[in-house]
């Protein structure tokens, strides 16, 4: 593991360990918000089950807004924790503004590095995690969080997979939401605004799709 992912690990498990012992409430609250006050349980089950919730801490640390002036759970970490270095600090400013987004693979090496194409800011984005990239085809979908690390990307750990037919159904339930984002609440925003704020879009449409999949 490269220097700044092993960093990383460390410091997501310390800041996830933090707000389990000083936001219990505020966890509370976030898992009735993100499951849209469903339970999980009774329509998720083995490592599906075991996604959503690794899904859920990355939301939760990344992207959940922990008071009115938009601070997230890094950010008051890194207010609140005492003794932390600079290189700490340095690596927590340097990804706790990654958004989730929508990716297509848009080609895999020999040496199974991902070419990824985001379907909805643009741009491609090289992925260089092995580990990761192994199971990857052309044409595969997914949602997930690029972190910006050891001179390349590597994932956060969350990750949304969907079904090369779901592409339409997914983009087509974003882009809704995020204009009705921009109608009623930021004219002006962007849809790297809309993810900032609302990065569990994608956990709705992850939702949506499994529980009106049709019983077999």
């Amino acid at each position: 593991m490269a220097k700044e992912e092993a960093l990383k690990t460390e410091l997501i498990q310390s800041i996830i360990n933090y707000v389990r012992v000083n936001h219990a409430d505020a966890i509370d609250k976030a898992y009735a918000y993100f499951w849209d006050e469903k339970n999980p349980d009774e329509f998720l089950s083995g490592n599906a089950l075991y996604i959503g919730f690794v899904n859920f801490e990355d939301w939760l640390i990344f992207d959940y807004k922990v008071n009115d002036a938009g601070d997230s759970f890094i950010d008051l970490y890194m207010k609140n924790s005492i003794g932390l270095k600079d290189t700490e600090l340095a690596l927590l400013n340097k990804i706790k503004g990654s958004l989730l987004s929508f990716y297509e693979v848009v080609s895999v090496s020999r040496d199974k590095r991902a070419l990824l194409k985001d379907l909805l800011m643009g741009g491609e984005i090289p992925l260089k995690e092995k580990s990761l990239t192994k199971g990857l085809k052309k044409g595969d979908i997914f949602a997930a969080r690029l972190l910006p690390i050891d001179k390349g990307h590597v994932m956060s750990g969350s990750v949304y997979p969907f079904r090369r037919d779901d592409k339409k159904t997914v983009l087509d339930y974003v882009n809704r939401m995020f204009r009705r984002y921009t109608k009623n609440e930021n004219p002006n925003g962007t849809i790297r605004d809309f993810l900032g704020n609302y990065g569990d879009v994608f956990n709705m449409a992850w939702m949506n799709i499994i529980l009106n999949q049709p019983e077999s």
